[in-house]
């Protein structure tokens, strides 16, 4: 009887997950499947799965513009830096944290922690005036700088 219970739990906590998988993946889809049809079919009532009239139109609308190419890349290359950088101050601080024993370690450990439990849209006004009183304003270096700060924490205790 305890081997029969054990597999309807299994099934019952597979069919769970399926549903939220499909929950999760269904905007997605969505998504992908209306890139590919034209503007009057995407709010067109009742609405379609797959497109009638299948365009690459939105695509090319947005590769052959230049200003959202840059867009783009902009986008990359911030994220990769930021990527970089938190890999490269995590990675040291986490050697550092695990492996020597310093003043103030464990005043420092429990300082990280406790920003962790701030939310970060609190923090927005006051990296505005860091970066407006470090002349940053509108510049990658703000961009990178601001990223860095929120993703740095989570690579320290995470590595």
């Amino acid at each position: 009887m305890i081997g029969k219970k054990k597999v309807w739990v299994k099934i019952l906590i597979v069919i769970l997950l399926a549903i939220g998988a499909i929950w999760a993946g269904f905007p997605i889809l969505w998504m992908v499947l209306n890139s590919f049809k034209p503007n009057a079919e995407i709010f067109a009532w009742p609405p379609t799965w797959i497109s009638e009239n299948f365009t690459l139109d939105a695509y090319k609308a947005i590769f052959t513009n230049p200003e959202q190419i840059r867009f783009f890349v902009n986008s990359y290359v911030i994220a990769a830096l930021v990527v970089v950088l938190t890999l490269g101050i995590g990675i040291l601080a986490s050697y550092a944290f695990s492996r020597f024993d310093f003043p103030g370690k464990s005043v420092i450990n429990t300082i990280i922690v406790s920003v962790q439990a701030v939310p970060p849209i609190t923090l927005l006004i006051p990296y505005l005036s860091l970066i407006v009183t470090m002349k940053l304003y509108n510049t990658y270096g703000a961009l990178i700088l601001t990223y860095l700060i929120f993703t740095l924490n989570y690579s320290r205790n995470s590595i």
